[in-house]
């Protein structure tokens, strides 16, 4: 997605027991076994949030409601995951890690949930403002306005430290790298004062390995699905999979002019995303490559996001009000009036802010919209975030 020392407390190692180890095992580490955390039977969905510019990170269990503090080192202005990392941006250089303590491992046939205690791991300083964060896998890859891209060991920071691998120039303004199936997939230029204008695939050195070259004027946004990485560019998208291990690629041209800079919202483990801007919402398909577009005239949208079902996708416009649309008629299937600023997805509910109340909306989506819970918040949860889903 785009967007953004260390004393560490050891932990306790505990042997996890997993539904996929072999009955009565006992001399050998069962499959799923990871040191210092312990293996659960269902999502530790867990939503982060922060007041903008607090020092403060709170993390709310949605299965309990309990609420922990976090105290940062820096001051809160952007906010981004991968499912298990948060990353806490000062609106400048800095850049602090917190590891949220829940996390799942998905092996496509069987998946694996997660739970340690919560940290932070210390921040980094860059040379300039952070642009983008995009992590997955072994990377962690900081943009940032400079055209450079600082790359980290994901694998350390589950370890507890921060350890950077390379530092790649992307010779453009844009400073993108998104981690996919071991590789990295890099936006370059040929001039580092206009954005990148390509897709490269790059080794953890940072050494292009010749395996992807991809138009893709002026890259803005992205999303990991499970059929793909998908990266939104000025007039297209751009899908890249990993078939036999070999890197492939298809561009889908957008139907309707240039593609909003948003983030793209969809619920975990899926194959649907979605971006919403002034010409309307665009729908993609990783596994099937496909694109759908919703025109949106009018409606003011903040984002969009996709529940995955083929047929709809969710909105949040300026006033706060979520809606759903049909995707192919745009005909507007039900909405509420939340006042939220803010819309993330897991595989049943969704999740709207409303920091002016200090509240968080669980909708179920699949029910008309229906308010499920509303969650108390212990301060304005200007920025939101789901991990562990």
């Amino acid at each position: 997605m785009i967007r953004k020392l260390t004393g560490v407390a050891a932990l306790s190692v505990v042997l996890a027991g997993s539904a996929c180890a072999s009955a009565g095992e006992t001399t050998e580490r069962p499959h799923g076994y990871v040191a210092g955390a312990e293996e659960l039977p269902e999502a530790q969905s867990t939503l982060a949030y922060a007041a903008r510019g607090s020092r403060q990170l709170n993390l709310l269990d949605l299965a309990t409601e309990q609420d922990r503090r976090i105290d940062l080192s820096t001051s809160a202005h952007h906010l981004t995951e991968d499912g298990r990392f948060l990353y806490v941006g000062d609106g400048d250089r800095t850049l602090e890690i917190v590891d949220a303590g829940v996390w799942t491992v998905d092996h496509t046939d069987h998946v694996h949930y997660y739970r340690a205690p919560a940290r932070t791991l210390g921040a980094v300083t860059l040379g300039a403002p952070v642009a983008t964060v995009a992590a997955a896998g072994a990377h962690t890859a900081i943009g940032t306005t400079d055209g450079r891209i600082r790359v980290l060991d994901r694998r350390k920071l589950q370890e507890g430290s921060i350890a950077e691998t390379t530092t790649i120039d992307s010779r453009s303004s844009t400073a993108l790298a998104v981690p996919h199936a071991g590789h990295l997939l890099v936006a370059v230029g040929d001039d580092p004062g206009r954005p990148a204008n390509r897709i490269v695939a790059m080794g953890a050195d940072g050494r292009e390995s010749g395996a992807l070259q991809t138009p893709c004027p002026a890259p803005r946004g992205w999303a990991a699905l499970r059929g793909g990485t998908v990266i939104a560019c000025e007039n297209s998208f751009v899908r890249v999979r990993s078939e036999r291990d070999r890197l492939t690629a298809e561009v889908l041209d957008s139907p309707a002019g240039p593609i909003a800079e948003g983030d793209f919202g969809h619920r975990p483990r899926s194959n649907e995303t979605a971006v919403a801007g002034r010409n309307g919402i665009w729908s993609v398909n990783a596994a099937k490559a496909t694109l759908q577009h919703v025109p949106a005239a009018g409606r003011n949208l903040r984002a969009a996001a996709s529940p995955a079902d083929g047929n709809t996708v969710l909105t949040l416009d300026a006033a706060g009000t979520l809606a759903s649309f049909d995707l192919g008629t745009g005909r507007r299937i039900a909405e509420t009036p939340l006042r939220a600023t803010t819309l993330t997805l897991d595989i049943s509910r969704a999740y709207l802010a409303e920091p002016a109340a200090r509240v968080i909306h669980e909708i179920d989506y699949h029910d008309q919209l229906r308010t499920a819970r509303t969650l108390r918040a212990s301060q304005r949860p200007d920025l939101t975030v789901e991990v562990g889903r």
